[in-house]
């Protein structure tokens, strides 16, 4: 340990080594979420508890003769101050009011784009990356010479990728419909 021999104050001691934490938490996160599953906890709330007993066990980490037996009772007692600490209804109610369903939203343009946004995302990893970036590029309104610029090939190059993708994304957005699926 550097310093261990400065009587100049407290000393901070050495952070356990990265390989024996990550072994630590590989082992044990699983049965000691599930532990606590068992006992009632929803998994977020398990998930938190663990995540910060473990965190409490590193600042710990020298002293700690056992750590999973440390880090399971110090999950617990955290998952039970945080029950005890929100009633029921706070912790069930996510969302205090949510309005009733409105039948003449259902054309939402909003959501429609948001569709269509995720729908050519999905489209677009499908595609090689040359294909992929160049459509992209000018799905933000960036010209071929543009795109050539920025991703170091010539405006011809991208024209082609551009035409190459956009036919591969017509085909891939026809394929579930020659399959019977819906869109």
């Amino acid at each position: 340990m550097v310093g261990a021999d400065d009587n100049s104050g407290g000393s901070i001691p050495d952070p356990p080594p990265a390989a024996e934490i990550e072994q630590f938490f590989r082992a044990h996160w699983e049965g000691l979420v599930r532990g606590l599953l068992a006992e009632g906890a929803k998994v977020w709330e398990a998930q938190d508890a663990v995540a910060e007993a473990i965190r409490e066990a590193l600042r710990r980490w020298p002293t700690l003769t056992n750590p999973a037996a440390w880090v399971r009772v110090a999950a617990r007692s955290h998952w039970l101050k945080h029950r005890s600490r929100v009633t029921h209804a706070d912790g069930e109610v996510l969302v205090a009011d949510v309005e009733p369903f409105d039948e003449s939203r259902t054309n939402d343009p909003a959501l429609t784009e948001l569709e269509l946004e995720e729908w050519f995302s999905q489209v677009l990893d499908k595609l090689p990356p040359a294909r992929r970036e160049a459509l992209r590029l000018s799905a933000q309104g960036l010209t071929p010479a543009e795109i050539a610029d920025v991703v170091g090939k010539t405006p011809e190059a991208v024209r082609t990728a551009l035409k190459l993708g956009r036919r591969q994304a017509v085909e891939l957005w026809q394929q579930p419909r020659e399959g019977g699926g819906e869109r």
